[in-house]
């Protein structure tokens, strides 16, 4: 057994910015850093239903928790979001993220069928 994970890439301001996701039987794992090697960075937690906390770091935590929201709702399971962002702050770039988020999760089909009830 391995894991698979969808990936994104693109330039933002002259930086690099590096997206992965990958789903597992029961939590959503998201990893988002600046620059071309993988690093983690401020850690959030997030369950269906909104509730949300910070594990480590506080850097990015917010942008992780705005992130993990979406993910959990859209899944149904909980979010795990790391964000390592090297120089890039602001608005604009909370965007982008967004944005790389989302299209992540189109390439992963469409929303996922819960599993029967009882059984």
């Amino acid at each position: 057994m391995s894991l698979e994970f969808s990936t994104g890439r693109t330039i933002f301001e002259g930086r690099e910015l590096n997206i992965a996701l990958t789903e597992m039987g029961n939590a959503v794992l998201l990893l988002l850093w600046e620059g071309s090697r993988p690093l983690l960075g401020s850690l959030t937690v997030t369950l269906p239903g909104r509730v949300s906390s910070r594990l480590l770091g506080e850097r990015d935590a917010l942008l992780g928790q705005v992130i993990g929201e979406q993910l959990a709702s859209f899944f149904q399971k909980m979010a795990l979001v790391s964000i390592h962002l090297k120089t890039l702050r602001g608005e604009r770039v909370g965007r982008k993220i967004l944005e790389l988020t989302r299209e992540l999760i189109r390439t992963r089909g469409e929303r996922p069928t819960p599993p029967p009830k009882g059984g």
